[in-house]
């Protein structure tokens, strides 16, 4: 009599998935969406972030998404520029002088929309104590 066969379990390999890919980040991050593409040609020449574009397009993606919302644009490139984790490598010169110049536009636009107050406000005076 023969022994019983056992079914054997064959090992599958699974393709190595760069570690940035692991990390949760969706596949649509990989490039540049419509709207960071329209973001950009609606800034001046000089102002255009293309090394970043390039490089990191995700990160470009955030801010075209937050650039409505100064302070909160404004609180997304102060993190970027800080490391709070301790295991960044940062970014290279061209894209952190980029970033750098794409905080002051977004802080010189957000200092000149003060919106002021209707005309029809009546002034009025603080009150005496």
């Amino acid at each position: 009599m023969l022994p019983p066969v056992r079914p054997t379990v064959l090992a599958l390999k699974t393709p190595a998935v760069p570690r940035w890919k692991r990390s949760g980040h969706d596949t649509l991050d990989d490039s540049l969406q419509r709207l960071t593409m329209a973001w950009m040609k609606a800034l001046p020449e000089p102002l255009r972030p293309h090394q970043c574009a390039r490089q990191h397009p995700r990160v470009l993606n955030n801010i075209a998404a937050l650039w409505s919302l100064p302070l909160r644009c404004l609180d997304y490139l102060d993190e970027l520029q800080a490391d709070r984790r301790g295991n960044r490598r940062g970014f290279g010169h061209d894209v952190a002088l980029e970033l750098q110049r794409l905080r002051a536009r977004r802080m010189a636009l957000a200092a000149n929309a003060r919106p002021a107050p209707p005309a029809d406000f009546p002034v009025t005076r603080p009150m005496a104590l």
